[in-house]
Order: structure tokens, then C-alpha cells, then sequence
């Protein structure tokens, strides 16, 4: 192992031509620097002028090295003349350098060195930690980046440990006792930068680490005096240091900063690293992460700045088996009825359209035997005979399902009270006898949250039933806690059909609105927009509705090429087991289709086993091969539109990217026939960039474009092409 770091940097008086910096801890033979120097030449060509440093105070001089004859004869042949060439210096316990005449060197050229080596060092051993588009960091602020600074990575050799511990030396007193660290892991560069002081009055100080955020989260003894000195390891914002000033009573310049970028002007900082980082560092707060909305997954950096194993990247076929018996009976009753739909007006009251949304008229409206039959068991079980009050969320839905169950209610003036969720006053419900609350459908439980609050008031010898026909909740363990939520006093959530969904919030990405974004973005209503052609006459038609928000169930998706909607075809693998006969076949809509799409997804995210989308540090991809075993064109669209974007970035391995690639050729090529039906679907997907390929693989793409292809399959191409120029 060589004991000699060497790296170039740029002299402040010549910024054409950089000298080379050869650092030893201790002095090392001529031999080795010879080999080194050596090295470096045969790699760099002939440098200005060349520097030894050492922090032994017996280092080198210039005499000592004209003195071995070998030693000139090198130098001589790779850089020139001893004396004109050739720099010899030594470090003080302070920090500064000295010539080996004892003479200072000055303080620009010793800052240039200690910075060009630090980043010399910074870039030899990755010390900028980057994610990729299947996830990202949430660092212990809980901001969440892409990007962040591990300075355990620099602590390598112990040669270039004391190379860097000499720029902390300024910040060291001889009345120091005790130096805390953000992270046990910069020890290592503490202790030797204390053994390189050595002078201090009560001995080498003592070394804490007070791990991170975690001294703020619990109380943490600092002894806040002239005697403590605090190193933070690392930072993109300051933060830290920052709730250090807030939380102690420790002065600014006890409180240093190792490894920085974006450090604030108050704040002392050591190494700049922003000349390292080349497109610079997104850190940004949990509730507005752009990567999250991606689907992009979130790392936690825990502890001593702990990172999991680099991330694997597998691909995912899609199978039959995949549609669970649990999803199998819920579809079987409630698919093709016109009953599954998508983006309608919900029972929140704000207006807002749920993207999964249950028309439970429609439900009731179908007279389904299985839907009646447990209706009825669960009615006659779970009223009682002193229900006082139902209450009805504010939708159709609720209404509809509060009708259907009236008959083993009974009404007024013999039966109990019928209110309206919106029209509910504690005042009325004060001491009232049992209550039974109705929902339609719940997507987060909140509307009946709101309703529990309410109830408080009733008298405690009194029950509350929720009655839900239809629960939308993602998962199994959001059920169970809302179910104890609103059971605590002893009431009851009953709920007569389940089908767990994505939850898509207020500040959720879909395709649709990625869609909107990019029409609009290539349309003359947007005066920012880009400048070539005008979109087609489909398109433009497309564009308005996708912002008028007017699309319904059966218009998901882009047409095929030929001006027609996406159809299902009599064999869909998932449904085939549902005995469906053709009449019923005939009324399935495209929301049919994405539902039951996103379902499969949703259980193959949430499965703890092996063989699902949800491992925690691994790139899962949906295999490209799930295209051609489902080659309908409306399922291709459902898996374009209600994957993540993570689960179609095909770039983080070239072969996959190949095989999409090759997938989206055949599409396109065929874009008049069947097998082309969602060619549109595949082209939007890459112009928005919901699905991602290399650029080599984009480009090969946009060169199939024809003359006699659809005026909206060459827009797509072309524009394909514009976005890799």
C-alpha cells in the first residue's frame, strides 16, 4: 500500500497549469516518491511545479533530496531542474504550512491545496452518496433528497485522514476537553487531527458522538462551554447547526461544519464540496417530494449515516394467479355492471372526484343476489330494536344504501329519525338512544371520522353501527385502525364488500395529469409552451377534455389510431374463471379493466413475500413480457397508466431497456392493426416520460416514423425525437 497522496491543483498565481501536491504523513524514502511521481506524470503529464508535504517536523528539504543521486536523475527526466521545480513543506500543529527554510506559505496557496486535495479525496472514494429514479434518501432532518454527503467514505487510509485532518487544526484550542460528533464514523479524522495538535493543556480532549438529530429528539448533556468544540459531519442546508444554535447555549464558532454545500454565510464550514457536485442537490420537505409522487422510493439514512445494500434490479411478469379468490369474488359480482367507474364526483362535499369511484345506485339498481342476500343478513343482525337516529352521508350512494336497508328500519313516525351528515347538531343527538350511521362507500374513513366526533354527545349506554357498503381502503391495516377508531365505547364498523385500492391523494401524480400537463404544454393556450406544430385535431379534442375534466368511464384512454376506443376482447386471463356470458361482456367499460389492473398491482406492491413490486431496496420493473401476455390494447393502456413511474424507468439496466424497446417497436409498427391498438398509449407514456428508455433506444424509435403512418402516431415520433436532441 502506498503511503504517498498525490493530486494536482492549481497555484493562485497560475490557473493554465497545475502543480502536483505529493502529501506523507511521515517521511517516506525518496524511493517511493519517486515512484509516485512517476505514477502521476505518466498519467497527468508534466505538472509546474511539485510539492512534498509531510506533518513531520524531520520532513524534506531541498538539500536533502539534490543529496540522493537517484532521486535528481528522476525528477530530472519526468519534470526538470530540482531547484526551479520542486517545493518542500511541512504542516504546523496550527494548520498552516511552512517551507522547509521556515519560511510561511502563503495563505491563498495553502488553501488551494487542502481544497484540491479534500476534493481529490472526495471524488476517489464517492463521498456524494446519489440515488437512481427507484428511490431516494430521507436524510435525519426527514427532508427527503437525491443526493447526499457520507463522509465515512473519505476515511480510508490513514495517510489521507491526516491529509485532511489538518484543515480542522485552526479550529482547535489548547483549553479544549471534549470535542463531540455528529456521527461516530468521523472519529477516526478527529483523533488523528488531536494527535497532529498535541498541545493541549489538559490533554488530548475527549471524544462524544451525540448521533445526529437524535440529541434533539432526547435530552443529550452537552457541557456548554469554552471547552467543547462541536464537528458536524456533513451538510446540504446547515440545518442541524442551526437547532444546535436554537436548542444550546453554544456559540457560533463552537459548532463547525466538516463536508458542506448551501451552508449559510452565519454558519463555519471546513470543505466546500460544491465544485464536486455536478448537477447540483434537490432536498426538499417530506409533504412537497417530487421523487415520492414518482413512486420513487424512500431510503432512510439512520444512525451512523447507514446505507442499505445497493439496490437490485428485477423485472416482474405479471400472472393469473396474481388475481387472488379475494379480488376474483368481488369482481364476479360488480364488474361489467356499469358499477365500477372512475373519476366522479365523491361524499367528501369539496367537489373533489375520487379516481376509484362505486356507484352504489347502480349496485342496488342490478338486484345482484349475492349483494341482496348479505344485505339482508347483515341488516337483520345488526339492527336493533332502540335505534333512535340514521345518519346518511352526503352522497347518492349513501342515500341509495340507506333506501335499500329502510324496510328493516322502519320510518317515522313508528321508526327513528333520519338525518343528513351535513345537517347534524351535537345538540340534537345529546342523551339520544342508538345511532346508526350509513356510507355508501369510503375511501379514508375521514367522513365518518367526522361523524364519530359528533356522536360523543349520546348517551353511554347507546351503540353506534357504521354501516358501509363498500370500503376502498388500501390496506388491510388502515381498515383495522379505522375500525378502532370508531369502535372505541363499544360501537361497531360494519362493512359488506371490500376491495383494497391505491389511495390517490389531493397531491398525487396520475397519468391523466401528466397527460394534461404536456398537451397543454404543446398547445397554443399555453404561452410558455413549446413552439412546433400545433397538436392534431384528436389530440386537441383529447386535450380539452382531459382539462375540462369531462372524461368518463369509458374514455381512460387514448383512441387507436384509426379514431376508435379501446376495447376488451372476449379472453382477459384475470376474468376468465367469472363465468361472464357475452350480454353482460358487452357492458364493460374501460374503467372496468383499470380497476381491475390497478388491484393486481396494488397486491403485488403490498406483498411482504418474495415475488411482488414492494421490495424495499430492490427496482421491481413490470417485465416487458407482461405486454405481450396481455396484448389487448386496453389492458397494455391499464398497465401504462396505473403503474408507477418507477415500474417502468427501464434505464436503470440496459437489457431491459432493449426489451421494452423492442416491445414499443412492434406496437408502433403495427399501429393499423390489433396489435398496434394502443400504440398512442405507449407514445404518450414516453413523451411524458411515464415510461423511460434509454436515449439510444428513444432514438431508434422516433426512426420507424413513416409518411403514410396517422397524423398523431408521427406527432408522437416526432416529438420523441425533439426530447433526445
Amino acid at each position: 500500500m502506498s503511503h504517498c497522496f498525490a493530486f494536482r491543483f492549481v497555484e493562485p498565481d497560475d490557473q493554465q497549469r497545475k502543480s502536483l501536491a505529493i502529501f506523507t504523513e511521515t517521511k517516506v524514502s525518496l524511493d517511493a516518491i519517486s515512484r509516485t511521481l512517476k505514477h502521476d506524470v505518466t498519467e497527468n503529464l508534466v505538472p509546474k511545479n511539485v510539492y512534498l508535504i509531510t506533518t513531520s517536523q524531520d520532513g524534506y528539504t531541498r538539500q536533502g533530496c539534490r543529496d540522493d543521486a537517484a532521486f535528481i536523475s528522476e525528477f530530472g527526466s519526468y519534470v526538470g531542474e530540482i531547484d526551479e521545480r520542486l517545493r518542500c513543506l511541512v504542516s504546523s500543529s496550527s494548520g498552516f504550512f511552512n517551507y522547509c527554510d521556515g519560511q510561511v506559505v502563503k495563505d491563498e496557496l495553502s488553501a488551494s491545496i487542502l481544497q484540491s486535495g479534500m476534493l481529490a479525496l472526495f471524488k476517489k472514494h464517492n463521498g456524494l452518496i446519489v440515488s437512481n429514479t427507484a428511490y431516494h434518501f430521507v436524510k435525519p432532518s426527514g427532508a427527503h433528497c437525491d443526493k447526499f454527503i457520507r463522509a465515512s467514505n473519505l476515511l480510508v487510509s490513514s495517510g489521507e485522514v491526516a491529509f485532511l485532518a489538518i484543515s480542522l487544526l485552526p479550529y482547535f484550542k489548547s483549553e479544549l476537553k471534549r470535542i463531540y460528533v455528529d456521527t461516530s464514523s468521523i472519529a477516526f479524522l478527529v483523533s488523528i487531527a488531536i494527535r497532529l495538535y498535541s498541545d493541549f493543556t489538559f490533554g488530548p480532549p475527549a471524544i462524544e458522538s451525540f448521533e445526529s438529530y437524535a440529541a434533539l429528539n432526547h435530552p443529550y448533556d452537552f457541557v456548554e462551554d469554552s471547552s467543547s468544540l462541536v464537528l458536524i459531519s456533513a451538510t446540504t442546508s446547515g440545518s442541524l447547526t442551526a437547532s444546535l444554535l436554537g436548542e444550546t447555549n453554544l456559540p457560533n464558532n463552537q459548532i463547525v461544519t466538516l463536508f458542506h454545500i448551501n451552508l449559510p454565510p452565519e454558519q463555519i464550514g471546513v470543505f466546500d464540496v460544491s465544485n464536486a457536485i455536478e448537477e447540483g442537490l434537490i432536498s426538499t420537505k417530506s409533504s412537497h417530494c417530487e421523487f415520492c409522487k414518482r413512486g420513487s422510493k424512500p431510503i432512510r439514512i439512520a444512525g451512523d449515516q447507514f446505507l442499505p445494500e445497493n439496490p437490485k434490479h428485477e423485472l416482474l411478469v405479471i400472472k393469473k394467479r396474481d388475481f387472488s379468490s379475494r379480488r376474483e369474488n368481488f369482481f364476479g359480482q360488480f364488474a361489467a355492471l356499469r358499477v365500477l367507474q372512475w373519476n366522479r364526483l365523491g361524499s367528501t362535499g369539496d367537489g373533489a372526484k375520487e379516481h376509484f369511484y362505486i356507484d352504489v345506485e347502480a349496485v342496488i339498481a342490478s338486484k345482484s343476489v349475492t349483494f341482496v342476500e348479505n344485505l339482508d343478513k347483515v341488516a337483520k343482525r345488526y339492527i336493533s330494536r332502540d335505534l333512535k337516529t340514521v345518519i346518511t352521508l352526503d352522497d347518492t350512494g349513501s342515500q341509495a344504501l340507506c333506501d335499500a336497508i329502510k324496510p328493516y328500519i322502519g320510518s317515522e313516525p313508528e321508526g327513528p329519525t333520519f338525518i343528513a351528515a351535513s345537517s347534524l347538531s351535537q345538540t340534537d343527538l345529546t342523551d339520544t338512544g342508538s345511532v346508526m350511521v350509513i356510507a355508501g362507500a369510503i375511501t379514508s374513513g375521514r367522513s365518518l371520522l367526522a361523524v364519530a366526533r359528533k356522536l360523543r354527545c349520546i348517551h353511554s349506554s347507546s351503540t353506534i353501527i357504521y354501516f358501509v357498503g363498500f370500503s376502498k381502503l388500501p390496506s388491510h391495516e388502515a381498515k383495522v385502525q379505522l375500525e378502532k377508531d370508531l369502535s372505541q365505547g363499544g360501537h361497531e364498523l360494519v362493512i359488506l364488500n371490500t376491495c383494497s385500492v391505491p389511495r390517490i391523494k389531493e397531491h398525487s401524480e396520475t397519468a391523466w395529469d401528466r397527460e394534461r400537463k404536456i398537451l397543454t404544454s404543446a398547445s397554443e393556450d399555453d404561452p410558455l409552451g413549446d413552439t412546433y406544430a400545433s397538436l392534431p385535431a384528436s389530440l386537441e379534442s383529447r386535450r380539452k377534455g382531459v382539462i375540462a375534466d369531462s372524461l368518463d368511464s369509458d374514455e381512460l384512454f387514448l383512441r387507436d389510431a384509426q379514431g376508435d376506443p379501446l376495447k376488451l376482447r372476449r379472453t382477459f386471463a384475470f376474468w376468465s374463471d367469472l363465468g361472464f356470458d357475452d350480454a353482460r361482456l358487452s357492458q364493460t367499460t374501460q374503467a372496468d379493466v383499470y380497476w381491475t389492473i390497478q388491484c393486481v398491482l396494488h397486491d403485488l406492491r403490498t406483498k411482504s413475500e418474495n415475488g411482488g413490486l414492494a421490495t424495499a431496496y430492490h427496482t421491481t420493473l413490470i417485465s416487458p413480457a407482461n405486454f405481450d401476455r396481455y396484448n389487448d390494447g386496453v389492458i397494455q393502456a391499464s398497465l401504462l397508466r396505473a403503474a408507477h413511474p418507477v415500474e417502468l424507468d427501464y434505464r436503470v439496466d440496459p437489457v431491459f431497456s432493449r426489451q421494452m424497446a423492442d416491445v414499443c417497436m412492434s406496437v408502433i409498427r403495427n399501429w393499423d392493426d390489433e396489435q398496434g391498438e394502443a400504440a398512442l398509449e405507449f407514445l404518450m407514456a414516453l413523451w411524458s416520460g411515464r415510461l423511460q428508455l434509454l436515449d439510444e433506444h428513444i432514438n431508434e424509435l422516433s426512426q420507424c416514423r413513416t409518411d403514410d403512418m396517422a397524423e398523431d402516431i408521427k406527432f408522437f415520433l416526432d416529438r420523441l425525437s425533439v426530447k433526445i436532441a
